[in-house]
């Protein structure tokens, strides 16, 4: 059995959808009901209450845990402080903690590549994310269990109606026809990475039989912002309504010369994803 915290967000939308059609068993748990997915196993718990958490491990024994729950994004953590230390740090521990109590086989936790420049860039996001790291490596190397950090780069794709990334928030921008606000001057570098190749590569390392530490779930290819608004705008066949401000602290604008210089591959995605928000964006 595969427990999936988060299970209603991003990711675990997709990452259910695909367990569905491989008939993996799962079991999702969140705060609030998945509103893109009917049918689903699902329980409804918060991961920062231990003893309601715990509930979930006696009735399931889940084998396998993916760590997906978070308060994610620079932004998000800035103005939920409080709410992000005990949803990201308290929820992480108390994850750590049944699953050695209950000898869990693999546990993979999500973390972001904010982490690795935590101490010449930090913020609030980063801390969180630095924690989960710290408290991993720790019951890895003091309790022996089978751990693991996930990495994602900046992932875009359908079911994510409630995302304020960058690519989901300029397509809803292109549709609504409201400002797309850029943070400095659009040509910082990102690594886009689709939906389903991350659930793909999910399921590898679910597969494996050790952990790797450090999972890097990416495409080493880096796009600039405004490349990206030059495609929407393409596909969308209309001028996307564009604000430039001021970078929040903590925010990467650091322009990196190795672009990515075929972007075949991403704009088919960013194709797909476009045509999902025509059709479920109102």
């Amino acid at each position: 059995m595969i427990l999936i915290t988060g299970s209603s967000g991003f990711v675990g939308s997709n990452l259910i959808n695909f367990f569905l059609r491989k008939k993996i068993r799962y079991i999702g748990i969140d705060k609030i009901k998945n509103s893109y997915l009917k049918n689903i196993n699902f329980e409804k718990t918060d991961i920062s209450n231990l003893k309601r958490f715990e509930k979930i491990f006696k009735k399931y024994k889940p084998q396998i845990i993916i760590h997906l729950a978070a308060i994610s994004g620079v932004g998000s953590c800035h103005q939920n402080i409080d709410k992000a230390f005990k949803v990201n740090v308290e929820g992480t521990f108390n994850i750590l903690y049944l699953a050695k109590k209950y000898k869990c086989k693999k546990i993979l936790l999500a973390s972001s590549f904010a982490t690795d420049n935590f101490y010449t860039r930090p913020n609030y996001y980063g801390f969180t994310k630095k924690s989960l790291e710290n408290m991993a490596l720790s019951f890895r190397n003091n309790f022996q269990l089978d751990v693991g950090v996930i990495k994602f780069s900046n992932i875009f794709g359908p079911f994510s109606l409630h995302k304020n990334s960058a690519i989901h928030q300029l397509i809803k921008c292109n549709l609504s026809r409201n400002f797309f606000k850029i943070h400095g001057t659009g040509k910082q570098s990102r690594d886009f990475i689709y939906i389903d190749e991350v659930v793909s590569l999910l399921n590898k390392i679910v597969k494996s039989k050790k952990l790797n530490f450090i999972n890097l779930i990416h495409t080493k290819k880096l796009t600039t912002l405004l490349d990206v608004i030059k495609i929407v705008n393409k596909i969308s066949k209309s001028k996307t309504r564009c604000k430039f401000t001021r970078a929040p602290a903590g925010y990467d604008i650091e322009v990196k010369k190795n672009t990515n210089r075929s972007l075949k591959n991403l704009t088919k995605n960013l194709k797909k994803t476009f045509s999902w928000y025509r059709s479920n964006y109102k």
